[in-house]
């Protein structure tokens, strides 16, 4: 008899391979307790919530650091976009308990496009969230492939 624990780790390859971020998957979601796609899905989008949190937590200590009158611009419109985005997450999780993966993957995109529109919004400037934007981004594409292959379920 396969074990749980062995089901659930050959789910989460499995599924991870299927993305453009294999391995940031699986480290990622390594952990994640994954029963089937449903679960795997909103593991995901915890973590999604949990990086823009991240977001949101930095931006006021940036804020308080930058002398630059367009970062400090930035940063605060990375927030709001973050919020939003946050707000679409939340969205998305009740959307994966009805099984509606059209408003998950709708949802997701939208917020998807939060971290490229808070790294264009420093114009050429450095962007100090590059990194946890990237973070945002990736996630936000695992989701999408997850709630498309949960939908095929």
């Amino acid at each position: 008899m396969i074990s749980t624990s062995h089901q659930a780790s050959e789910l989460l390859n499995q599924s991870c391979d299927k993305t453009l971020y294999k391995d940031f998957c699986k480290e990622a979601l390594g952990s994640a307790p994954a029963s089937d796609m449903q679960s795997l899905t909103k593991s995901a989008l915890d973590i999604a919530s949990l990086s823009a949190n991240e977001v949101l937590k930095l931006i006021p200590k940036l804020l308080e650091t930058s002398s630059d009158a367009s970062v400090k611009q930035a940063l605060t419109d990375c927030s709001e976009v973050y919020q939003s985005a946050l707000d679409q997450i939340k969205e998305s999780t009740a959307a994966v308990d009805a099984k509606a993966y059209n408003d998950v993957n709708t949802w997701i995109s939208a917020g998807m496009t939060s971290s490229e529109t808070c790294e264009e919004g420093f114009n050429g400037v450095t962007s100090p969230l590059t990194s946890v934007n990237t973070r945002f981004s990736q996630i936000s594409s695992i989701i999408l492939t997850f709630s498309n292959l949960s939908a095929k379920n």
